[in-house]
């Protein structure tokens, strides 16, 4: 008969059903729906912010007469750092005013603002959300002060009257001499909360004059006395808090009108001067 036999066409249909499978294996290694745990895979963590981060892309300001350019976008959390956040990651809460946990965390210091952004670093790098490159930081002087003004020229995100700022901030005009719950006042044009009031910020930076001349994301003195904090707070007028103003302190320094917010971005440049 010049029909196969029962058996030729089993072996035919066999390998026909190997070779079917091995494709179906090929395409979805090619084609992988997600991470997967198998330690020898060339996959890249993708990165996955956290939900409260606000994406700020790369552009530039006026620092009094000269430019700064951020050329590298990066993410800054909606709100300043809570209690709740602080002590669900650190066990602790070093906080002068308790008894609402939504209020921004404040009384710690420079290396302690530090020391949980490196905690959150790690959390979310084992969590598989945070890849090569990326850190959970301070924001930079720069960067915070580009984020604070969200495109504006003025005194303030939300104009130069300083009447106008009842609605936007918590500063000694209105604050109760005490801090508030996050997020109660209006936030500026990019969806920052208190970025004027409530908690001073600490920032990246230790703190020094400019540089008499344009500047690409700059990151201050190698090493110096204070750290910078930004914002303005509960503790004074508003004049203090408009975009451009600038205090310091000791690192090792925790007080109650001092708190943080953070960023997420690339690993930030080691400062060489």
């Amino acid at each position: 008969s010049s029909s196969p036999s029962r058996a030729a066409t089993a072996t035919m249909l066999a390998l026909a059903a190997a070779a079917l499978w091995q494709a179906g294996c090929d395409k979805r290694s090619a084609h992988p729906d997600g991470p997967t745990k198998d330690a020898t895979s060339p996959l890249e963590t993708a990165l996955v912010p956290l939900t409260n981060m606000v994406p700020i892309k790369a552009g530039s300001f006026v620092r009094i007469r000269q430019p700064v350019a951020i050329t590298r976008d990066f993410w800054l959390g909606k709100h300043e750092v809570t209690q709740a956040e602080y002590t669900a990651l650190m066990g602790r809460n070093p906080s002068h005013f308790q008894g609402d946990s939504n209020c921004p965390v404040e009384k710690l210091n420079w290396f302690e603002a530090q020391e949980y952004c490196a905690a959150l670093s790690e959390r979310e790098r084992q969590a598989g959300r945070l890849p090569a490159g990326y850190v959970y930081r301070l924001p930079s002087e720069a960067e915070w002060e580009y984020a604070c003004r969200a495109g504006a020229t003025n005194l303030f995100s939300f104009g130069d009257d300083p009447q106008d700022a009842d609605a936007h901030a918590w500063t000694l005009e209105n604050s109760e001499s005490k801090t508030h719950p996050i997020g109660l006042k209006r936030a500026n044009p990019w969806g920052l909360h208190d970025m004027h009031g409530n908690v001073w910020e600490w920032c990246l930076d230790w703190f020094a004059p400019y540089p008499e001349m344009p500047a690409t994301n700059p990151v201050g003195l190698a090493t110096s006395k204070f750290k910078v904090f930004r914002g303005g707070g509960w503790n004074q007028e508003i004049q203090y808090a408009r975009s451009a103003n600038r205090f310091m302190m000791s690192p090792s320094n925790g007080i109650h009108f001092v708190g943080f917010r953070v960023a997420l971005g690339q690993t930030p440049p080691t400062p060489s001067r």
